[in-house]
């Protein structure tokens, strides 16, 4: 019979006592290694104080660098939790909070240990990678809680210091109860989601996507009914879909809307009356902006698919 050769990991397991595998190693420990994986996609942790300069250097040459499967304990717990088997959430009942997923379009550099979340979300926050790329954010409803916007600057700050883009979902906060686990989970379909939108934003939330989600619920036929005649006036116009999502983003100030967009205010207006005289559709009530809005972003699908 012919022998099956060694791979990689097992001859580094070999030469390297103390090497392990990624299920031999307990979380308190993560941090004494380093870690790599190969094409697979398996883990090794090699002991920091075994190698020195020049072997990791040689391993990484052989061998992908990688993160620890979880940095502590508590991150640990949290993916058992949503993720595996663990039954209860590591917070307390009734203890106020929210998850914000995030993504990286590719894998940042860093030194050991320092996330670089570590430094935009406060010290109360758990920052759990899933894997080099994807994780989210556990952040307590406190004084320190972080504002849409102060999300959205930290975005911008991340692609500036690290030349790579992240995508953040800020979640809804929620109390635990016996239920929060299936929630959590929605909200991280909800994050998937978002990678189809037109134009993918840094920063969604539960509220920013909730549109996309409502005209989901709809049959072709649904929404023939209900936008055939506003379809027929952005197919004459390519145009309005931005116009009307740029003016329901600014509640319907028509000024504001024309500066956005650099149009002069008078014209917009009137092809904002125009787009009501064919349709019926009064874009100053909330109903109507609303309708409006909401058949611009199928639109939009559709054209992405065409």
């Amino acid at each position: 019979m012919r022998m099956m050769a060694m791979s990689l990991i097992e001859k580094l397991i070999k030469q390297y006592p103390g090497a392990r595998k990624k299920e031999s190693v307990s979380p308190e420990e993560y941090e004494h290694f380093i870690w790599f994986n190969d094409s697979a996609s398996d883990l090794i942790a090699l002991p920091k104080k075994d190698l020195s300069k020049n072997e990791i250097e040689l391993i990484k040459m052989m061998l992908v660098p990688a993160a620890a499967p979880n940095r502590s304990l508590q991150n640990h717990q949290w993916n058992r939790f949503l993720f595996g088997t663990e039954p209860v959430c590591p917070l307390p009942i009734g203890t106020p909070f929210r998850v914000i997923f995030f993504s990286f379009d590719k894998v940042p550099e860093y030194a050991e240990g320092e996330h670089p979340l570590k430094f935009v979300f406060s010290e109360e926050s758990v920052i759990v990678p899933r894997d080099e790329l994807n994780g989210y954010v556990v952040e307590l409803q406190t004084q320190n809680t972080l504002s849409f916007e102060e999300v959205s600057s930290a975005s911008q700050a991340l692609e500036t210091d690290l030349g790579v883009n992240i995508h953040f979902f800020v979640g809804s906060f929620h109390e635990v109860h016996r239920e929060i686990k299936e929630v959590l989970l929605l909200e991280l379909d909800w994050f998937n989601e978002t990678a189809r939108l037109e134009k993918r934003q840094p920063v969604v939330s539960t509220h920013s996507i909730f549109p996309y989600l409502i005209i989901d619920r709809f049959t072709e036929f649904e929404l023939n009914a209900q936008f055939e005649v506003i379809f027929k006036a952005f197919e004459a116009d390519p145009e309005l879909p931005v116009i009307i999502r740029t003016l329901a983003e600014n509640l319907a100030n028509v000024s504001s809307t024309a500066k956005k967009l650099y149009l002069h205010r008078n014209s917009l207006q009137y092809r904002l009356d125009r787009f009501t005289e064919k349709t019926g559709v009064d874009l100053k009530s909330f109903h109507g902006i609303q309708t409006a809005y909401l058949a611009g972003i199928k639109w939009n699908e559709w054209i992405r698919n065409r």
